[in-house]
């Protein structure tokens, strides 16, 4: 099946590219940015920081690496709980379905297979605007991230930025904030739909000469398909932007979010169709839920010149979470304070005659934390004896320095290298008994401190070329280095499983990896396409196991520990294509489109002493979306859905037979909508899983099957959902 749609999609991209270059004459060499990401426009208030959607656009597809430009704004409204549902069209992107919240999981390019105990959002790096979104020492946060507020989602797959994403194997997210020259109205929104889902939205925002202003409240309420898994959200998001000249900018941010979420459990693979819909028991007797606040203070200085710009970020992070109870574990209490700074300097210039763009930039950023554990009394309701308590703290310094040379007509070089610092560093500072039993439900302690002080560092080098071989059109290539360190829950669930099994266990490396990428991409209106081959060769890859290496059904809390695999090798291939094959069909400019997505992946160990060359498990080897849609110049729309996963596997070693094989799902979905081309307002309505298939949302892996079926995290029954807007 793969070599079948591989060949269609180079065959039709093939034809259409031949049929372009024939028909446009090559353009002169145009200085257009690559690098830089201003749009400098010095001496007038219409310079933009961040540049528009269209402006980013154009200048990804003319860098080596694969990254892509998501539009939030433009696309056609529905729930937008999550970034599954914005990022759904977007290759090298794998998002399970999860409930309409912000539960789930994000990876790219085999990132985080395991999302339960510390490794939520491993391997995926998010930034607000430029500047750090989430905490210093780890990964993606989704409750952090509030998409009613963004503009449009910058998406590097890989190490192909050196600013963002050479730190994090996955790759790195960057949402770019609406302002109130970008989004300049007043609107209110809502939606409703299955399982009690509600959502709102009310946003405003205008320019005054020299200042701007933007600000967005939203709330989101889903009683969730499973039982006992409710999530309420509510945020607000604004900026406010001041250009005292018309080459300088000051903007600053804050935002402010809470969730309330209820924790429902996973169910045996083997009775998902009977059991998809309950609760487990001890969710529901200890009420297990999370609670998760944040308070965000961001500002950022651009000074723009005719050869480029500087630019000056601080922020402040303010985070909590508890998490309340499960039992052995008790009630988690963390708190964070994650601070940072950064400088980035942009610049044109010739380097021996060619043309040249320079970028360097360091980023310095600390998190503080204070981590405690407590056992649990009335039903789980209210904290008992105090049982664990650490101070932690963590430094990340990132220098880097990126040149893109023009060294012929339209055929542009770049070279790159990042280094990075950091620090993890634990102690232990509690004061009550030595030794407390750990009970059927509740937490213990064994004797002894468990803390540590690790220092971690690298350099992470880029090469890569673009060559812009007939008029949008461009074949990349690039070899980049990543390096990613295990973050502190990784350090302390190791720590906690060797005191409670007096077993020392292996100390955990940081992982590092060698990426090899080559694609094409571009193509006019009626053909776009994006098609990247990778190839990651890997070194001590984290990965997530039980510490007593029993089934994942019995695996939770500091049970759950990381580990490091020898060698592992990450190759796929991502795909997206968005076709116009007719217009006019039906009536003058209606539209019909199809938009198309392949990832194919072959991640694996290899030659381990333990799995040998085994297939990686929880992702896919195929995953296909494929969307037919027709509109009308007026504003109507349709179109209908399909995604399809093969199987997966839920074991490092292969073992079980096919009781241990998540089976491939299928999936339909459909919506219309009407959108008139002023905005004033709109109408949508979608259905999802309209078949009400009973499938494995997500799960957790196993080193070998023993014991039970494995658990799963069962995904949504058919819902539906309506919405409307309004603006003026």
């Amino acid at each position: 099946m793969r070599i079948w749609l591989g060949g269609v999609l180079v065959a039709v991209g093939a034809g259409f590219i031949g049929e372009a270059a024939q028909a446009q004459p090559a353009p002169e060499s145009e200085q257009r940015p690559v690098l830089l990401e201003g749009v400098t426009v010095v001496g007038t208030r219409d310079s933009a920081n961040p540049p528009p959607y269209e402006a980013q656009q154009d200048r990804f597809l003319r860098r080596p690496g694969a990254e892509t430009v998501v539009s939030v704004t433009d696309q056609d409204p529905g729930p937008q709980g999550n970034l599954r549902d914005v990022l759904q069209h977007t290759p090298g992107i794998y998002a399970p379905d999860r409930g309409a919240g912000s539960s789930g999981m994000i990876s790219m390019r085999g990132s985080d297979i395991d999302q339960t105990g510390s490794r939520g959002g491993r391997g995926v790096r998010a930034y607000l605007d430029g500047i750090p979104l989430g905490r210093t020492e780890s990964g993606l946060t989704n409750a952090l991230i509030d998409l009613k507020a963004a503009d449009y989602v910058e998406v590097y797959r890989g190490a192909s930025s050196l600013r963002y994403g050479a730190i994090a194997t996955g790759g790195a997210l960057n949402l770019v904030s609406k302002t109130g020259r970008s989004a300049p109205r007043t609107s209110i929104s809502g939606s409703l739909g299955a399982f009690d889902f509600r959502q709102a939205q009310f946003e405003h925002g205008n320019a005054d000469g020299p200042l701007d202003w933007y600000g967005q409240v939203n709330t989101l309420e889903n009683d969730g398909f499973q039982d006992h898994t409710r999530e309420e959200n509510q945020r607000f998001s604004g900026n406010v932007g001041w250009q005292p000249a018309g080459d300088v900018e000051n903007r600053t941010f804050l935002a402010v979010g809470r969730t309330r979420q209820e924790l429902g459990g996973s169910v045996a693979l083997n009775r998902l169709r009977d059991l998809r819909k309950n609760a487990t028991n001890d969710s529901v007797t200890f009420n297990a839920r999370v609670n998760f606040d944040y308070q965000r203070l961001a500002n950022r200085t651009v000074l723009r010149r005719d050869s480029g710009s500087y630019e000056l970020s601080v922020y402040a992070l303010h985070t909590k979470f508890d998490h309340l109870p499960v039992p052995q574990a008790g009630i988690v209490d963390n708190t964070w304070n994650d601070f940072g700074t950064s400088f980035r300097s942009e610049h044109r210039a010739d380097l021996f005659g060619l043309p040249t763009e320079l970028v360097a930039g360091t980023r310095l950023n600390y998190e503080g934390a204070d981590f405690r554990r407590y056992r649990h009394s009335n039903g789980g309701t209210e904290k008992s004896t105090n049982v664990a308590h650490w101070d932690f703290g963590s430094w990340l310094a990132e220098t880097y320095g990126e040149a893109a040379i023009e060294v012929l007509p339209r055929v542009k070089t770049f070279a790159g290298l990042q280094a990075v610092f950091t620090t993890r560093d634990l102690d232990d500072v509690y004061s009550g008994p030595n030794v407390i039993a750990a009970t059927q439900t509740q937490p213990g302690r064994s004797a002894g401190r468990q803390q540590y002080e690790r220092d971690f560092s690298a350099l992470n080098p880029k090469l890569g070329v673009n060559w812009e071989y007939a008029p949008t059109h461009y074949l990349f290539g690039s070899v980049a280095r990543s390096y990613e360190v295990p973050g502190g829950g990784d350090l302390s669930n190791l720590l906690s499983a060797q005191a409670s099994s007096g077993i020392t266990l292996p100390t955990l490396k940081a992982q590092s990896a060698w990426t090899w990428e080559t694609g094409f991409r571009g193509g006019p209106e009626r053909l776009q396409y994006d098609v990247t081959f990778y190839h990651m060769r890997l070194r001590d890859e984290i990965l997530t196991r039980c510490a007593t290496e029993i089934s994942a059904s019995n695996c939770s809390g500091t049970n759950q520990i990381a580990f490091n695999a020898d060698r592992t090798t990450h190759n796929g291939i991502e795909a997206g294509l968005r076709t116009v094959p007719f217009i006019g069909l039906l009536v003058p400019d209606d539209k019909v489109i199809l938009s198309t997505i392949w990832n194919y992946t072959d991640f694996r160990f290899d030659g381990d002493s333990r799995f040998g060359d085994r297939r990686l498990p929880v992702i896919p080897e195929h995953q296909i979306m494929i969307e037919p849609g027709y509109r009308l110049a007026g504003g109507f729309y349709a179109a209908a859905n399909v995604r399809f996963l093969s199987e997966r596997q839920t074991t490092f070693d292969g073992s079980g037979g096919d009781e241990f094989v998540v089976s491939s799902q299928t999936l339909y979905g459909a919506k219309l909508g009407w959108n008139p081309p002023d905005g004033n307002w709109g109408l949508w309505a979608e259905g999802r899983n309209l078949t009400d298939k009973a499938y494995a949302g997500d799960l957790s892996p196993a080193p070998r099957a023993i014991g039970t079926s494995p658990t799963v995290t069962p995904g949504d029954g058919r819902a539906f959902y309506v919405g409307a807007s309004l603006r003026w």
